[in-house]
């Protein structure tokens, strides 16, 4: 029996809304110059660490706002808080736009240098985290998914540093590798809603890292497979290209 719950209704809620944004972010990307789309992502970088701050916030005396505990200016009637148009899922797209229109000069030195720790501390941040936040805060699953929010500041630790060392390699062009390029897009959109799948079935008594490898593997291959399926469709083609 598979446990479908309603995290895949959230991911294919969150990619309608990124669809219905990208339009208009293009057009602004396509006009804005280099200065203001830095000033944009440093924005986005400091609301990254506000999940924590609102972790935090409680055991430094805050009381919330009759009972709402939201900051800057989040509460029970204004969900819509400071950072509110700068944050989430929007600023990787952003990010990886200017990464690709202005590449890093960077040797493979200082490339090596500052990713690898920074890969390090994010890293260990979600680990270590993990275990802390299970240990002071016990059940309570909203603290505990802090650790590993996708719009949090470690797990863009270790995102940034993967992207700008593939983006360094040399990697030889062939045509398999432009095929599954090719299929990434949306394979990235329909993964999710396999994982919890793939975890039902790969939960056994083999050790985790077979599990998480072997999770990942099927995903990936069930997720191509029909992605690939859609681009050989007509009626399907243009939501995958």
């Amino acid at each position: 029996n598979f446990n479908f719950d309603t995290t895949p209704l959230w991911y294919l809620y969150m990619l309608i809304g990124i669809y219905f944004i990208i339009p208009i972010l293009n057009s602004w990307l396509e006009g804005a110059k280099k200065r203001e789309i830095q000033v944009f992502l440093g924005i986005w970088v400091i609301s990254l660490v506000i999940p924590y701050l609102k972790m935090l916030a409680p055991l430094l005396g805050y009381t919330g706002n009759y009972g709402n505990m939201g900051l800057f200016g989040v509460c029970d009637w204004n969900v819509y808080g400071t950072f509110y148009y700068v944050s989430g899922f929007i600023g990787y797209i952003i990010l990886a736009y200017y990464l690709v229109k202005y590449p890093l000069a960077w040797s493979w030195k200082r490339t090596l240098g500052i990713t690898i720790p920074l890969f390090g501390i994010g890293y260990l941040i979600t680990s270590l985290g993990f275990l802390l936040t299970q240990k002071y805060f016990p059940g309570n699953y909203a603290n505990l998914e802090i650790i590993w929010y996708f719009a949090g500041i470690n797990v863009f630790m270790m995102t940034f540093p993967v992207f700008v060392i593939i983006q360094k390699l040399n990697i030889r062009s062939s045509v398999l590798l432009s095929r599954i390029a090719s299929l990434t897009f949306g394979i990235y959109l329909c993964h999710f809603v396999f994982v919890q799948i793939a975890y039902d079935i790969w939960e056994s008594s083999l050790p985790a890292i077979l599990r998480i490898v072997g999770m990942a593997c099927s995903v990936f291959i069930i997720s191509a497979l029909i992605v690939w399926g859609m681009k050989r469709w007509s009626y399907t083609r243009r939501l995958v290209c």
